[in-house]
């Protein structure tokens, strides 16, 4: 039977939070959300920026949720936040690269 406790409501609360927050980014088009992003000074276009940086917000967010959901059903083994972890920061590291790296010839 799923038990709430404090572990699992930590990732439940932050999880919705940070796919609120990619759904705000990719959905609603509020880039000003990301840190250091400029529309007018950024090379890549808008809606690239929306979408690529969207996509791993939203993928972080509900990965984060599946954890939560984990931690309430079991109890989650020890190493799962750092792999958890290691996971957003090689996701976010992609996402960099991706941004660095893309063209106008590309297609989002």
């Amino acid at each position: 039977m799923p038990s709430l406790d404090s572990v699992a409501i930590e990732w439940l609360a932050s999880g919705a939070f940070v796919v609120l927050l990619g759904a705000l980014i990719k959905f609603a088009g509020w880039t000003w959300l990301l840190a250091g992003y400029s529309e007018s000074t950024s090379s890549v276009s808008d809606d690239v920026v929306r979408d690529m940086a969207g996509n791993t917000i939203l993928r972080v967010g509900i990965a984060t949720v599946v954890v939560g959901v984990l931690a309430s059903v079991t109890t989650p083994p020890a190493y799962l936040e750092p792999v958890v972890g290691a996971v957003i920061v090689l996701d976010v590291g992609r996402l960099i690269y991706r941004l660095n790296t893309w063209s106008p010839s590309q297609t989002a």
